[in-house]
């Protein structure tokens, strides 16, 4: 019965019960230049298992995206101000399990979290996950397939220039 106990007691410290979902931590975030930019695209790529990382990057570049989408515990991002991150099976079935983060880098190379979660999750334009259905249903909600700088409103040298100056880069 004490191991029984323990057992529970444990798992819930972990966060491993069923229900529990993932969520964000600054932790996740760095330097936006720091990932991995696919060849034709306009955003990065992040995961922390260079396997996954690697499949990440040849979908985005390919285009061939299986069914299962992008590998859980991917991060795509455009600007140093939000994100994306593939969760596993089940965490926002109607979101392609993506959790959407918005963020907020700090000049000491920080981040702090804003908001995280699923279609709750809202910038000036309305909810992240709404947009990405719309727009890239058809790409696991990856809008860098269907809208490049010019679909947000900025040529690529904007667009660079805003990657470039992340606060969490340590400027030369």
């Amino acid at each position: 019965m004490r191991l029984l106990a323990l057992s529970i007691s444990l798992a819930l410290a972990l966060g491993l019960t069923a229900g529990a979902e993932p969520h964000a931590r600054p932790r996740d975030f760095r330097c936006l230049t720091k990932g991995t930019k696919p060849a034709g695209k306009s955003f990065f790529v992040f995961n922390r298992n260079r396997a996954k990382l690697r499949k990440a990057v040849a979908m985005s570049e390919t285009g061939e995206i299986p069914p299962e989408g992008y590998p859980v515990g991917t991060i795509l991002q455009v600007l140093p101000f939000e994100a994306m991150i593939k969760r596993r099976p089940g965490f926002n079935p109607e979101g392609d399990d993506w959790e959407f983060v918005r963020l907020e880098p700090t000049p000491r190379g920080r981040t702090e979290i804003l908001a995280d979660g699923k279609a709750e999750v809202a910038n000036a334009l309305g909810s992240c996950q709404s947009c990405h259905q719309l727009l890239a249903h058809d790409h696991d909600l990856v809008c860098g397939f269907v809208i490049g700088a010019e679909g947000l409103g900025l040529t690529e040298e904007q667009l660079s220039e805003i990657q470039a100056g992340d606060p969490r880069c340590k400027k030369k």
